[in-house]
Parts: C-alpha cells; structure tokens; sequence
C-alpha cells in the first residue's frame, strides 16, 4: 500500500485518537466508494478490529461505522467485535451505531442474489417485492406496475434512511441546544457590551429551532403506519387542528382577528382513525391555510358522509393560491417556498402520507392564483381489518 493508503495505515496506528477517528472516516469514505481492494482490505482489518477497543467512544463509534462497509472480511469476526460494542458499551452513540452496523451486515448478507416467490426470505425489500407481485400475479406485471412498486421500495428505503437521520441528529441537537441555553444565561447580566453576543445567541436558538422542526417533521414522515385505529369524532381533530395550526402560521391572526373562521364538521362524525397521525394531517394543512393569508381572510373548514362509509372534509382558505406547477411542487418533499420562516417543505407530503397510507384516503387539492386554495379528503368511515384486505 502506498500514498494516501500508506498514511492511513500510520495514523490507525498511532495513539492520538483524533487521527485515528479522522483515518477511519476516511476508510469509511473509501470503502463505501469501492476504492480499496480486498488485498488492502485485509491489511486494514485487524486495525479497524483494533481501533473498535479504543478507549475513546468517538474512535469506538467510527469503527463501528468503518466495519458495516467491510465487504471481504471474515462477517464473524465483524458481528463479533459489533456485538460487543452493542453488548458492553456504556455509550449509547457507540452502542447505537454498533446496532445500525450490525442491522446493515445482516441485511447484506440475508439478500439471496437468487430467489424464487416459493421461498420464504428474511429481508425486508423482497418480501414486500414478493407480496406485491403475488398480489397481481407475475404475469400482470405491467412497465406501470413494476414502476410503481419501484416507487414503493424507494419510498421504503427513503423513510429509513430519514429516521435514522432524524434520530442521529436529534441526539446532536438536544446537547447543542443545552450548550447556548446556558451561554445565554451566562450573557443575561446588563452589561451592553455582551448586547451583540446576546443576540447572536438569541439568532442561533432561533435558527436551532427551525432544525428542530425539521426533525421531528422527518420523524414523523417516517414513522411506520401504527395498527391500532380507534373511533375518533372527526369535530374534535378539526377544531384541535385549527388551535395548533394558527399558532404555527402565525397567532396574529388569531389576536388581530386577520381571518374569519367558519367550521361546519357535525360532531356526530365518527371515523377509525389513528388520532394523532390524523390530527398531524390536518394540522398542517391549516398552518398552510393561514399562512396563505396573511392579508386577511376566510378559513372554511366543512364535512359531510357521502355514501354511508366514507367522509368528505374540504379545506378552503381565500388566501394567494397556487398555480398547478406550485401546487406539484409544494408535494414534493423539502420544497418549501418559506425556508426563512421555518418551513421544511414537509408539511403537505406528510399530510398526504398520513391521509393516503396511513387511513387508506384521498387528498386532492384545487387552487387558483389569487383566489385562493381548497382541499378535500376523503376517507373511509371504517379501516378494514386484515381479514378483509
């Protein structure tokens, strides 16, 4: 080995562990882009093995993540050594990226490079593959369906990938967000020289609190659909919708009375529901709603039962509108317009994940530039069961 490979062999070597974490994340990069060749990779194994025993948790978690893209090493000797940063670690950022680690070998090396729908898998992606061709038989498989499922396993693969990221960054924002609260405090005597400190703190809480959102936005756009559906009085979701969604666009309108208010949702409407998820829906679409308005306006929040089984609930605000570009783009994920005041482009993709798969509805919206922008649902009175899919 030589050159750049040569210097990293050096630096796991040595006893400074801030080289040695900057090293292995250098490997991880090579590894995961194909750059090392498996002659190399079986130099560099007893060192990454090694380092996973160092005693500073950083180095420790940059092994574990350094092993999961070891792709000819002994898999053995690999689970072995993640198991037991899994197992023995007091750190629980070692202990968590240990456990991811170990999630990836394994679903690495359960995937059959062949299979047949007669036999049973472990994996995840074919066995929601398998389900879905059984479903319309091999031979219906049309370009459009294939696209489709195609969706499907992408969209599988993306809300993983967000809860993990969610969940990394959480754990670096809860500290981070500990570390100004206390400096500010530091900074809260009258002294008006600490005046443009404070303020650049106060600036940091503020955009923190953005990220914040953005979190627990990916959280719950990943979150998987929960099972347990329950009566719920569609009147009381609506009207909780409409106290959080004017906080989030702005309570002005609210205390200046901005917009006119009009909810026709009779209370004797009751659906299967998972309220929360539901109430999270409709949430931001108000937050939309008002922010749409912010010369003033009318909000008109109606229902009705159509047919005995389903419920219609329309959403209309007289705000800007949106042309059907806009409105396109507004569903696709992180292409919010209000990046300055928070928004992470989540909102409405969320809305439409938790009408659509999570209470099997519909969510269609209809806007005209300057007139203003209504949204209906439509969903089903009653989840059916798993006897009856």
């Amino acid at each position: 080995m030589s050159g750049d490979s040569d210097e990293l062999l050096t630096a796991l070597r040595e006893p400074a562990w801030g080289r040695k974490m900057e090293a292995l994340r250098a490997i991880t990069a090579k590894l995961a882009a194909g750059e090392i060749s498996e002659q190399h990779e079986a130099v560099l194994v007893p060192l990454i093995v090694a380092a996973a025993r160092d005693p500073k948790w950083e180095v420790q978690k940059a092994a574990a993540v350094t092993l999961s893209e070891l792709r000819h090493a002994d898999v053995g000797l690999v689970q072995s050594t993640l198991e037991g940063l899994a197992r023995d670690q007091q750190t629980h950022y070692v202990k968590e990226a240990a456990e991811r680690a170990l999630k990836r070998i394994r679903s690495r090396t359960q995937r059959q490079k062949e299979w047949r729908l007669t036999e049973g898998t472990r994996d995840p992606t074919l066995q929601h593959i398998m389900t879905r061709i059984r479903e319309v038989g091999l031979r219906s498989m049309t370009p459009a369906r294939i696209y489709d499922l195609a969706m499907e396993v992408s969209e599988q693969s993306y809300r993983e990938v967000a809860a993990d990221t969610a969940h990394e960054m959480r754990n670096i924002i809860v500290p981070f967000e500990g570390y100004l609260v206390d400096l500010l405090e530091q900074l809260s005597d009258d002294d008006a020289e600490r005046e443009d400190a404070r303020a650049l703190v106060t600036l940091a809480l503020s955009r923190l609190e953005h990220i914040t959102r953005l979190i627990d936005d990916l959280g719950v756009y990943s979150a998987p659909t929960a099972a347990d559906f329950s009566p719920t009085t569609l009147d009381s979701v609506v009207r909780e919708a409409v106290a959080v969604g004017a906080d989030r666009g702005d309570q002005t309108f609210v205390t200046e009375g901005l917009v006119r208010l009009v909810i026709d949702v009779p209370h004797a409407i009751v659906i299967d529901a998972l309220p929360d998820r539901l109430l999270r829906a409709i949430t931001n679409l108000v937050a939309n709603a008002y922010q749409a308005m912010e010369a003033g306006g009318t909000l008109t929040i109606r229902s009705h039962v159509m047919n005995g089984d389903r419920v219609g609930l329309t959403i209309e605000d007289t705000g800007t509108g949106m042309t059907p570009e806009a409105v396109e783009h507004a569903c696709l994920r992180f292409r919010s317009t209000r990046r300055a005041q928070g928004g992470t482009g989540l909102g409405l993709p969320i809305a439409v994940r938790i009408i659509a798969d999570d209470h099997r509805g519909e969510l269609e919206i209809d806007s005209t530039p300057g007139i203003g922008t209504k949204i209906t649902i439509m969903l089903p009175m009653r989840q059916a069961s798993e006897l009856d899919r």
